[in-house]
């Protein structure tokens, strides 16, 4: 049973680092079409580790109009499961959140974000950078964009189902590489749809599972005759 044990975990942390590297990333993102508000994010720990953030504190950084990323939000205190996402934002994406799934089910902290479609987000977990959204560093002018999909004005989330890798410190000038468009009216109703909702890994990931699980339980059988 031992070794059946750590075959599956070695499984588990292969299939995921295949369809996602880096250990948390962005996975949602809005940036509102109309005033001031939603803007925010998700984050999704996509590893099969719990992250205790009084530990590894977790630091998302804020590039405005293509200036140097500095501090923007900090999280030093509780833990965000294996395959958890919390979400980071304005009040009304709280509001959305709570009445969608009810009150404190998804983890959800209160940020006043400024953000606009040409500002690069950076997020760090212990001061090493997983994901940045957008390019540090570079300003697009008004937003990263390419086949429908907008920084600017839209409701953004994983596309399902994709091959995701973590950007670490390069980012990305195609959104549509990672993301899908949720929706074009995120002030709107419906406009946060998908918040709190944990992306689908690739179907490649299941497909090692299996495959993981199969050897793991011949590796057994082999160990059980000897």
């Amino acid at each position: 049973m031992k070794i059946k044990t750590i075959i599956v975990a070695i499984a588990l942390s292969a299939g995921f680092s295949i369809a996602v590297q880096g250990q948390i990333v962005f996975s949602q993102y809005a940036e509102t079409n109309s005033g001031t508000t939603p803007k925010g994010v998700e984050l999704w720990n996509h590893s099969t580790s719990t992250v205790d953030f009084s530990v590894t504190g977790l630091n998302i950084l804020k590039g405005t109009n293509g200036a140097a990323p500095s501090s923007d939000f900090t999280l030093t205190s509780g833990t965000m499961s294996a395959g958890e996402v919390i979400v980071i934002g304005t009040s009304d994406i709280g509001n959305y959140l709570n009445t969608t799934f009810g009150v404190g089910v998804i983890q959800f902290f209160t940020e006043g974000f400024t953000f606009n479609g040409d500002d690069a987000l950076v997020l760090q977990l212990g001061g090493s950078t997983l994901d940045t959204f957008g390019i540090a560093g570079t300003d697009p002018g008004s937003e990263w964009s390419a086949n429908g999909v907008s920084t600017k004005n839209q409701n953004i989330a994983l596309i399902e189902g994709g091959t995701i890798t973590g950007t670490g410190l390069v980012g990305f000038s195609d959104p549509s590489t990672r993301f899908s468009t949720i929706s074009t009216n995120p002030s709107g109703s419906g406009g946060l749809s998908g918040f709190g909702v944990a992306p689908v890994p690739e179907p490649n990931t299941y497909a090692l599972l299996a495959g993981m699980f199969a050897l793991a339980s011949v590796m057994v059988r082999r160990r059980s005759v000897k």
